[in-house]
């Protein structure tokens, strides 16, 4: 018991400072940083030591977490329940933000790689006219190139491991909505992680499942509304959020009887958020969530034929 009492102190003390971590860009960390280096380093030195520390702190919260979440006591390891780590609704914030800041960005592509203001290397037959580039430019491409892979592949550690805690029920099951609204836009990076998350969280729980899928594309559209104002009919980003739908929609195209009510509550859940502005009724205008029907519109075409009378 004494042991147990003493590993409990140490593994909270060192989640504590984790989270400190996690939290980084803090002033209090900053100064503590800026010191460490006796004030001699210059401002991109200080900077860069400064955000350091957050990717380490979300990947060593992610495994601490893991290790010890709920199913810690089980299997005969009763005696360990007073281990167990319960991250809260601010924890879960933070690092949904994490993934924000350092997963889900534009990265710039193709853009990216020719960042340096040079041509890009000449091919006979497919880019005619264009001038050869210095001796160099393969090798600046080729290391843009190479690093392009490297944060990819750290980006795909973060995000699978901010999966895992929700597919070992150590995160609820609606913080998987920050990982599902990217589905479609990040598609080409994270969508096969993306994909095995859904297929196991819906294994979960079916019904909070569906709604974790809505609440993806309900703070897509609350996000939207309030940069865009509610025009946004035609906008680009709408469209996005109705193929992020159209995608969604998909992954109810078998077992209709087994999905019928998961997706009546889908649609009666829906149709609440599209006309829950009271005021709209009082000033005589639509309510502004009014064009979320066409977004789950997208969700009709699965449900039975009674079901759409």
């Amino acid at each position: 018991q004494e042991q147990l009492q003493s590993l409990k102190s140490k593994v909270t003390s060192f989640f504590s400072w984790c989270l400190i971590c996690l939290s980084d860009m803090d002033a209090g960390v900053r100064e503590t940083v800026w010191r460490g280096w006796g004030g001699r380093a210059d401002r991109g030195d200080r900077l860069a030591l400064s955000v350091s520390l957050c990717p380490q702190a979300f990947t060593v919260l992610s495994d601490l977490l893991l290790v010890f979440g709920p199913q810690l006591p089980r299997d005969g390891r009763e005696a360990l329940a007073p281990l167990v780590l319960q991250p809260d609704a601010d924890l879960q914030s933070q690092m949904a933000a994490f993934l924000m800041d350092h997963v889900f960005y534009d990265t710039g592509g193709q853009e990216e790689l020719s960042g340096t203001g040079m041509s890009l290397p000449c091919v006979p037959g497919v880019a005619a006219g264009m001038s050869v580039p210095p001796p160099h430019t393969h090798t600046v491409l080729a290391e843009d190139t190479e690093r392009h892979i490297v944060d990819l592949d750290q980006r795909r550690v973060f995000l699978a491991g901010f999966c895992k805690l929700i597919i070992y029920n150590v995160l609820e099951l609606s913080a998987a909505s920050d990982i599902f609204k990217h589905y479609v836009k990040f598609y080409s990076d994270y969508g096969d992680i993306i994909k095995e998350t859904l297929d196991c969280t819906r294994k979960m729980d079916l019904q909070a499942w569906a709604r974790t899928l809505l609440l993806s594309l309900k703070q897509l559209m609350t996000e939207l509304l309030l940069q865009e104002g509610p025009k946004i009919r035609n906008t680009k980003r709408f469209q996005e959020i109705q193929d992020l739908a159209r995608r969604f929609s998909l992954l109810f195209s078998f077992h209709q009887l087994q999905n019928r009510r998961v997706l009546l509550n889908l649609h009666k859940e829906g149709i609440e958020f599209a006309f829950q502005d009271p005021s709209s009724r009082e000033m005589g205008v639509p309510p502004l969530n009014l064009t979320f029907l066409e977004v789950l519109s997208e969700f009709s075409p699965r449900l039975l034929q009674p079901d759409k009378a």
